[in-house]
């Protein structure tokens, strides 16, 4: 896959009416504040339709209701231009995509290309909440299958309004109907993530174990809040803790990823460098999913490849960034090796004739 073309529009500092982006290694090099990760943020959302972190409004140049993003995108399946609006004015947060002039959602983005964006606050789901490791999960899972994208969707609803229900109504006789609604939605997210689980942490422990050249094991898995047999027992068995805090206390919206190495938490006793690795770890096995997905390499888009990683980590990923069709590397410095060199400064992106070693 080849993110072939890029224009932005308000998206924070950057001015691109057209950017064209060549196959193989592209550098974009620029000094700390240049626009580097902003670039990078555009391209992923131009390639997913998802934003790379925070919320929509942020993308916005200050001073702006509205930014935009259309990106030219090729695959096996051909070329198809994304588009995606973002309005921070009336209606903040809300976005529009459309697939080659018709109107789409993220899923349908999502069965025309794959990105994988990595940077320096990865190491925020070893460190961070599990709120951001579900949405890591969630994210992977509903650009792996449009029916997870669906169904968390509709999850997300139903929780909202029993969660309204709790706090204004809890004797209220619908209650029993978004809560069977709740619990046949939960259960197939909970079989989906199992299923996808099974794929990623084998991944995951095998790249751990070449970056690391360590033979200690490294093991992702899922956990719940629940332990009964079934999330409907679960729920069932919490109706007294959801009476005392009027919100659902049980069930896929509480999950957690815990990462361990040789069986101690990660989060609780890793070093800075183990936290990276497992990182590194985890959007490795990403890619590989995706280009299992798709049947061809996501698009690789790799942010201050340099920051924070040791000699070996950052040999890795170097590698892994000259085998992939595409990948863009961002730094102050361009890698050693490189197909490609944009010079970024104020949001304005050049391209440079000179060609790495």
């Amino acid at each position: 896959m080849e993110l072939r073309s890029l224009a932005t529009l308000n998206f924070r500092n950057l001015r691109l009416p057209r950017v064209d982006f060549p196959a193989g290694v592209v550098a974009v090099v620029g000094p700390n504040g240049a626009g580097k990760s902003n670039l990078l943020s555009a391209a992923y959302l131009g390639c997913t339709a998802t934003q790379a972190a925070g919320t929509l409004a942020e993308l916005v140049t200050i001073g702006q209701e509205q930014a935009y993003v259309a990106a030219e995108v090729a695959s096996d399946q051909g070329v198809s231009r994304i588009e995606v609006g973002i309005n921070s004015g009336a209606g903040a947060g809300r976005k529009s995509v459309k697939v080659d002039g018709q109107a789409a959602r993220t899923v349908d983005v999502a069965r025309v290309v794959g990105a994988v964006l990595m940077t320096p606050q990865d190491s925020e789901l070893v460190a961070g909440s599990p709120g951001t490791r579900r949405a890591y999960l969630d994210s992977l899972l509903s650009r792996l299958s449009a029916r997870y994208a669906v169904l968390l969707r509709e999850y997300q609803r139903v929780l909202e309004q029993r969660n309204a229900l709790l706090r204004s109504d809890p004797r209220s006789q619908s209650l029993a109907t978004w809560t069977e609604r709740l619990v046949d939605l939960g259960t197939e997210i909970d079989s989906l993530r199992t299923r996808v689980m099974v794929r990623l942490c084998p991944l995951a422990a095998a790249v751990y174990r070449d970056v690391a050249a360590s033979e200690e094991p490294f093991e992702v898995k899922l956990t719940r809040n629940w332990s009964e047999p079934t999330l409907a027992e679960a729920v069932d068995r919490s109706r007294g803790e959801e009476a005392a805090r009027a919100t659902t206390v049980v069930g896929p919206h509480r999950d957690d990823m815990v990462l361990t190495l040789a069986g101690r938490s990660l989060k609780a006793f890793g070093s800075r460098g183990e936290a990276r690795t497992a990182a590194l770890a985890l959007k490795v096995a990403e890619y590989r999913l995706l280009d299992e997905r798709h049947g061809e390499p996501p698009v690789l888009l790799v942010d201050d490849f340099s920051a924070e990683l040791d000699s070996a980590r950052r040999a890795y990923l170097l590698d892994l960034v000259a085998r992939t069709p595409q990948a863009l590397v961002s730094g102050t410095d361009p890698p050693r090796r490189y197909d490609a060199l944009f010079d970024i400064a104020d949001g304005d992106v050049r391209r440079e004739a000179a060609i790495g070693a």
